[in-house]
């Protein structure tokens, strides 16, 4: 049998023991909603503020990045602009190799008309070139007659006294080719002298070739070449145009023809007495004719009337010598001359 005593004793201790686990439990509930009310009245966290500390370098590379943006904007561009340029090149290519193909087939046609037309200039020229012989054959017939006019009225009108000359075989007459050579004598009041005809046109013919230039730039052209042994040479150029053909077309081109051409004499009386030149052995005659072999070169004498007996006498000393001689009459006052219309000596 329990005592009193001994059972509330053991039930108040249970009581107690219940009552704190109950207020623990409630302290542990409250702890509980204290943190999750703590929790929720947090404030959030604010997002960290990055702070620079050279501003003016963050503006330059933000101005660099849009100019980047703008040349690779402005490159893409220059880039459509290329490919358009390299189509539109392609186009062109195709044209202009349909123009050569055309340009080939006109000039083979250009061609053949050329031709055509070169063919019939050349018949032309020829017509041409046989009028203007033609012409100057007439010319210089009429300048002979004229000449030879001239000279028969001199002579009548100068007739000398009857002179008894002996007679000396002739043989026939032979013109003087462009490749036979000559030397000149003058016989002119009973002398004798040498005439240097073909250096003074060789001279001449140099002097032209080096300012033909000069002459072509007007009509008529007027020269003197020398002295050269006691004479000069005046002569007369004319520049005219001719017409001229070749494969690119016709022309006009520029052409000089010598007029006309004089011996001047330094001074007159010229030469030395023909008596003493052929017979004295030391005379210029004899020296002169020492430079010049027979079987090349022909004696042509300019002969003026007071002269003719000298030269029979001259023509025979020659004819002895071996020599083939030629003679060109003259009227007194008429100086030595030529021309491409006057004819040439005959050789006997």
């Amino acid at each position: 049998m329990k005592r009193a005593g001994e059972t509330l004793e053991i039930g108040g201790q249970d009581s107690f023991l219940d009552l704190v686990s109950n207020i623990v439990g409630i302290l542990l509930i409250l702890l509980m909603v204290a943190g999750i009310r703590a929790q929720n009245s947090l404030p959030e966290p604010e997002e960290p503020t990055v702070q620079y500390a050279d501003q003016p370098i963050l503006a330059e590379i933000q101005t660099k990045y849009e100019t980047f943006q703008e040349k690779e904007i402005a490159a893409l561009k220059l880039r459509e602009d290329v490919e358009t340029i390299h189509e539109q090149t392609a186009i062109l290519d195709e044209h202009i190799q349909s123009q050569a193909r055309q340009y080939a087939e006109m000039f083979d046609m250009m061609t053949s008309v050329r031709a055509a037309i070169e063919t019939v200039a050349e018949e032309k020229d020829q017509e041409t070139k046989e009028k203007i012989e033609t012409q100057r054959q007439l010319q210089e017939i009429e300048t002979k007659l004229g000449q030879i006019g001239k000279t028969k009225q001199w002579l009548q009108s100068n007739r000398p006294k009857s002179t008894v000359i002996e007679n000396i075989p002739t043989p026939i007459s032979k013109a003087v080719g462009d490749k036979d050579r000559e030397a000149h004598f003058r016989l002119l009041g009973g002398k004798i002298v040498y005439v240097p005809f073909l250096e003074l046109f060789e001279k001449m013919r140099l002097e032209i070739a080096q300012n033909q230039h000069q002459y072509f730039k007007q009509k008529w052209s007027e020269g003197k070449i020398g002295p050269l042994d006691q004479f000069y040479l005046e002569y007369l150029l004319a520049s005219y145009d001719i017409p001229m053909q070749d494969v690119y077309g016709s022309g006009v081109g520029k052409s000089l023809q010598l007029e006309y051409a004089e011996m001047v004499p330094v001074q007159e009386p010229l030469g030395e007495p023909f008596k003493n030149a052929i017979t004295s052995p030391d005379s210029e005659l004899k020296r002169r004719l020492k430079m010049y072999r027979q079987d090349i070169y022909t004696i042509t004498v300019w002969v003026y009337p007071d002269s003719f007996e000298e030269f029979v006498e001259f023509k025979k000393f020659l004819y002895s010598q071996g020599y083939r001689v030629a003679a060109r009459p003259l009227e007194l006052g008429t100086p030595i001359s030529g021309s491409p219309r006057g004819s040439k000596s005959a050789a006997q």
